[in-house]
Parts: C-alpha cells; sequence; structure tokens
C-alpha cells in the first residue's frame, strides 16, 4: 500500500478517493457530528472517549449512526494500523471521524428518499502538523478578546461538537485582522471566559487550575487529561467564573487540545502572562502527559516540525 486508506460507508478506498457529493447534509447544511482523535505510537489515544461523545452528539441530533460504536472503534484502529504503516516510526497520525445526516431531499427528490435518509459515515486521517504550533510549546501562544460569543443552549448544544462551526472561523478572522499571529478567546454574554476556537482554556493560581464553568464550552477529551494529570500532580481543579483581571492576574494560563495536547499562553491581548514564557505548572502537566503516553510530547513536535519547515525550503 502506498496510499493512505479512507473509510467511507462501510468500505476501505483510497484517501483520494473519499469525497462528499454536493447533495450531502454535512454541506447543505454542516449536519455533521465528527471527533478529531491523534495517535501516540501509533496508537489512538483515548478513542473510547472521543466516539461515545460522537454518539452522544447522535443523540441530540437525531441521527442514528449505521454503524455501532463497537464496530466503529474497530473501524478506527484498523485504519490507523494501515495508514501509520506509511509513517516513520517516530511520526503520528490525525485521526478524523465524522457523521453526517444523509442528502438533502429536496435536491434528489422522493426517489431518493432512502439515501436521503441514510447518513454517511467516513473516517480519515493525516499526518500531524507538528510545524504549525511546535515553537510556541517555548513560546506560548497569544490569545485576544473576541467579539463573537460561544453558542447558547437555547439555539444549540455548545457540548456538542458539529460540523457547524462557522462562529469559531469568523472569530480567528475578526481576531487575526487585528494581529495576524493571535487566536480568538470567546466570553460568554456575561463577559466570562468561555474557550478558544479550538479547545479549552485554564488558568493557574497557586496550587489550583481554574476552569470555565461547562455552559458556554465544548467540554474536551484533553481537558479531561488535564483534570486526571491535576489530580495525579496534588493540584486543585474548579470550575467558576473567568473575567479578564483574573487573566491578567494568575500565574499561568494554558489551552487543552486534540493535537498539540497543552500549550501555555504567554499573552493575553497587548499583556504579558507568566512574564511572557511557559511557567512550572504547565511544564509538570506537560512532562506527566508524555510520561502517560510514552512519548516525549515537545521534542517529537521539534523534531517533525524542524524536519517538515526544511523539506519546505
Amino acid at each position: 500500500m502506498t496510499e493512505a486508506q479512507a473509510y467511507l460507508n462501510g468500505a476501505f478506498i483510497p484517501d483520494s478517493e473519499a469525497k462528499l457529493a454536493v447533495t450531502d447534509l454535512g454541506i447543505v447544511y454542516g449536519a455533521s457530528v465528527t471527533e478529531m482523535v491523534r495517535t501516540f505510537q501509533h496508537q489512538p489515544f483515548m478513542l473510547d472517549d472521543h466516539l461515545e461523545r460522537l454518539f452522544s452528539a447522535l443523540d441530540y441530533l437525531g441521527i442514528e449512526s449505521p454503524v455501532v460504536l463497537s464496530d466503529l472503534k474497530q473501524v478506527c484502529e484498523s485504519l490507523v494500523e494501515r495508514n501509520a504503516a506509511l509513517l516513520p516510526g517516530q511520526h503520528d497520525l490525525g485521526m478524523t471521524v465524522f457523521i453526517t445526516a444523509g442528502h438533502n431531499l429536496p435536491y434528489l427528490g422522493l426517489a431518493a428518499r432512502e439515501a436521503c435518509q441514510t447518513p454517511t459515515v467516513c473516517v480519515h486521517t493525516f499526518p500531524l502538523a507538528f510545524e504549525l504550533w511546535d515553537r510556541k510549546y517555548a513560546s506560548g501562544q497569544h490569545l485576544m478578546k473576541s467579539e463573537v460569543q460561544p453558542l447558547n443552549a437555547a439555539i444549540f448544544d455548545p457540548g456538542v461538537k458539529s460540523r457547524s462551526r462557522i462562529h469559531l472561523y469568523r472569530a480567528d478572522r475578526l481576531v487575526r485582522q487585528k494581529n495576524p499571529e493571535a487566536s480568538a478567546l470567546l466570553f460568554d454574554p456575561a463577559g466570562y471566559v468561555a474557550e478558544t476556537t479550538i479547545g479549552n482554556f485554564f488558568l493557574v493560581q497557586g496550587n489550583r487550575i481554574l476552569a470555565p464553568r461547562p455552559e458556554f464550552i465544548l467540554g474536551g477529551i484533553s481537558q479531561r487529561m488535564v483534570v486526571r494529570l491535576a489530580n495525579q500532580l496534588g493540584l486543585d481543579y474548579q470550575e467558576t467564573d473567568i473575567s479578564p483581571n483574573m487573566i491578567l492576574e494568575a500565574d499561568e494560563a494554558l489551552t487543552s487540545s486534540t493535537a498539540y495536547c497543552l500549550m501555555p499562553v504567554t499573552r493575553f491581548e497587548d499583556h504579558l502572562l507568566s512574564e511572557g514564557k511557559p511557567g512550572p505548572v504547565y511544564q509538570k502537566l506537560l512532562n506527566g502527559w508524555s510520561q502517560a503516553v510514552g512519548v516525549d510530547i515537545v521534542q517529537q513536535a521539534r523534531e517533525i516540525g524542524a524536519a517538515r519547515r526544511q523539506a519546505l525550503s
């Protein structure tokens, strides 16, 4: 096998052939739920958690998956095994799983009603693009307050990870008009921190890790890992209202996300945080994460990121 494989509607096919029809409701309405998983040493990380959240989202939307959870797990594991064989041993994969609501009936008519009621199921992988974040483990990231608010549960549950994420795209676009190197931090209607466009946000105050209340955020799988590591390190983990002033007064700020795991925040708006460098609690958490997965997360990212940049130069 020289080309990566994808899984689409019951079959493993070459990745280049994995395409959605323009009539698919994932395109027409963004009616699709999704998960992004990463591997460590070519093994999917917290796959059960991701798939359980995916099926919870399907229940919320009333979409009945044509593949049961246990079978979809086997598909994911098989696809990783196939495609990881094409990677160097030290590299790792990202894997995206998504299920759409089927096809758009008004486009196809009653003759295609059965097809329109059959969800699309797709799983595909990609080599992790370490060069996009490897340097930020040392330099940190710059967050700016977004004028875009998070989802309101009265309209759509923010705890459901869907493809309908245009508000997050707009949030980063608006922030990057002011600073191309910054990313958006969303605040709820009361003015408290919610989340970034790709992950969860945390503050460190002494021996405490503070996280936003769950009402306006997507509860992250990586966030669960942060909670686990905090408990192992004897840190107090609390969910509370986080104001902009609390960010400026905190010892440290950090974010979590599937691909990069954990990242320090060293600037908020025009203010340096933790003297503009990663703090000790962040370092302990990331070291604990590396030990748990058997991979030096920073070293892996730096080595592969540097190699990929050099190949592009």
